[in-house]
């Protein structure tokens, strides 16, 4: 081939990789959508929730049992103790491979490996017979039919759900999309982890208020079964619900649920029309719910395998940060974390309460000035259903105190002077902990403005404010709160209890989540970056060697 020729192939290949390297293509999954919208769930968004390991390690279990001693299943089917499990049915019905070819269809995730030796058989005369002198034990069948069962709500991939929020221009309430029912009917809720029921207004509440909302027609439902048992919740506001429960199918999030309990109110008295909703999912414990012991949605995501880890975490957007429509308002991720949208390491505090998403506060300063608190006043509720922060009476007076020139009133509460939003002179509101610091900037603490000259109310509150809730001696964190950091509720794992983790929020949805087959939503976001760059690092190197090989012609 001559020189010239071969310089000119050369150039011609470098000309052709090097815009690739230069337009790198960031992959992402949009989640910015209108409240309303449905995020269906992708490929992409799917998460392996199996050990191809420990799926081996299983299947060498059962591989062996089909070679079980023929001397032992004849000893076994004669005894005159009848066979007490399904698989020693099976087994002295000579089923053994019919019974196994079952077992194996549950194989489609993980669990760890069997490690415990075999344990000996009785035999029908009372004497003991030892299993590993076969390789095989009738005992070790029941342990892993057992193990069996429990993997049986692993057979499908489990994966991470995105529910897009909406909020409003005060900061004061967020809702999201939930779908009822076959044809579905669409909702607007609020995710409330200070409760645990689920409930819509239904066509049965004939109210002003309840005309105002979206009603939930089970008529229009092929899939509703009336439950009949009426309920009742009163909430701290002292607004109300009754109505009676009813079971359908709903989707939440992109995620599928199968025979959820939920409320159809016939009477509200109006708890969330101001918020634009129709109704209220809560994201608390069973053991706080009012309407009966019934699963909560976030528990049947779990059972029905449609999340991956029994985790909600939260991104509010402040109205500050998004245009006029509002329409950002964030996210709820269900199943998982999105590291794309928090800085940093999560910061794990432990709950200790059983029926709250309860932590304990060791300090709390205001600037630098540290403000002291009961120990009553040390325990702190997570509540992403209420709007601001609440003090006990005396905290929040010697808060405001703390605040130069701040005043109480009678009817609006305590109002601020409205200049020391962009202050530096004040500070931050701190809390402490376990060892984490985590602020509110006195910027979202001033709001409204008043009617008061230069006085603006204060997101700051006391439980006395509240009829009926003046000897409240906790502290509320709100959505006040809640927007300033990213926050994970960690319904807790295995023998793990439930956690709060708290992290620093990116301030700015980046537009994308994504996933990887570890853990859980969002490193994939980071990840592709990553790759991108050294993607192109990789082809500004072929360039460079292309260019060298040009020169040596």
């Amino acid at each position: 081939m001559k020189p010239s020729r071969c310089r000119c192939y050369c150039l011609l290949l470098f000309i052709v990789l090097l815009p690739l390297a230069a337009t790198a293509k960031l992959h992402r999954i949009p989640v910015q959508q209108l409240c309303g919208s449905s995020p269906r769930p992708t490929r992409e968004l799917r998460v392996h929730h199996e050990s191809r390991v420990a799926f081996m390690s299983k299947l060498q279990q059962l591989h062996s049992i089909r070679n079980i001693d023929a001397d032992i299943l004849s000893k076994t089917s004669s005894a005159s103790v009848a066979p007490s499990t399904p698989t020693e049915q099976a087994i002295a019905q000579g089923d053994v491979k019919s019974n196994m070819d079952t077992l194996l269809k549950a194989f489609e995730s993980s669990s760890p490996p069997i490690t415990d030796p075999p344990l000996p058989i009785k035999r029908a005369d009372d004497s003991v017979y030892n299993a590993s002198q076969t390789n095989n034990a009738v005992s070790n069948l029941d342990k892993i039919e057992e193990e069996l069962q429990e993997l049986q709500r692993l057979r499908k991939r489990a994966y991470v759900g995105v529910a897009p929020i909406r909020g409003n221009s005060l900061d004061t309430q967020w809702v999201a999309t939930l779908f009822i029912g076959s044809p579905r009917q669409e909702f607007s809720v609020v995710f409330d982890t200070g409760s645990s029921d689920l409930w819509v207004s239904s066509t049965n509440c004939q109210s002003s208020i309840c005309k105002s909302l979206r009603r939930f027609n089970p008529s229009r439902s092929s899939t509703f079964q009336q439950d009949g048992q009426t309920w009742s919740i009163n909430y701290a506001d002292n607004s109300w619900v009754t109505g009676t429960l009813g079971i359908d199918d709903i989707t939440v999030a992109g995620i599928p649920i199968k025979g959820q309990t939920f409320g159809l109110a016939s009477v509200n008295s109006g708890s969330t029309v101001d918020a634009g909703a129709d109704g209220i999912m809560g994201l608390g414990f069973e053991s706080n719910s009012e309407i009966g012991h019934i699963n909560t949605p976030v528990s049947n995501m779990v059972l029905q395998n449609q999340i991956d880890e029994p985790i909600v975490s939260v991104w509010l957007n402040k109205a500050s940060n998004q245009d006029a429509t509002l329409s950002n308002g964030g996210v709820f991720t269900f199943g998982g974390v999105d590291p794309s949208l928090y800085a940093g390491q999560i910061h794990y505090v432990p709950v200790t309460s059983s029926k709250e998403w309860q932590i304990t506060v060791n300090k709390l300063y205001i600037g630098r000035k540290e403000l002291p608190f009961s120990k009553a006043a040390s325990s702190a509720i997570v509540d992403t259903g209420s709007s601001y922060i609440l003090f006990p009476d005396y905290l929040a007076t010697a808060f405001h105190r703390s605040i130069p020139n701040s005043r109480y009133d009678s009817k609006l509460g305590w109002l601020i002077p409205c200049r020391l939003a962009n202050s530096r002179t004040v500070g931050d509101l701190t809390f402490v902990l376990e060892g984490g610091q985590f602020r509110v900037p006195i910027s979202d603490i001033v709001i409204l403005k008043s009617e008061y000259n230069e006085y603006c109310l204060s997101a700051i509150d006391s439980w006395q404010e509240l009829p009926g809730h003046g000897s409240q001696s906790a502290i509320l964190l709100g959505d006040l709160f809640i927007k300033n950091h990213y926050v994970v509720f960690d319904y807790g794992k295995n023998n793990d209890g439930p956690r709060i983790g708290f992290a620093t929020k990116v301030d700015n949805l980046p537009g994308g989540i994504g996933l990887n087959t570890k853990n859980v939503a969002g490193a994939g976001w980071r990840h592709m970056v990553e790759s991108s760059r050294s993607d192109r690092l990789r082809m500004l190197a072929l360039g460079v060697i292309i260019l060298t090989l040009v020169s040596l012609f």
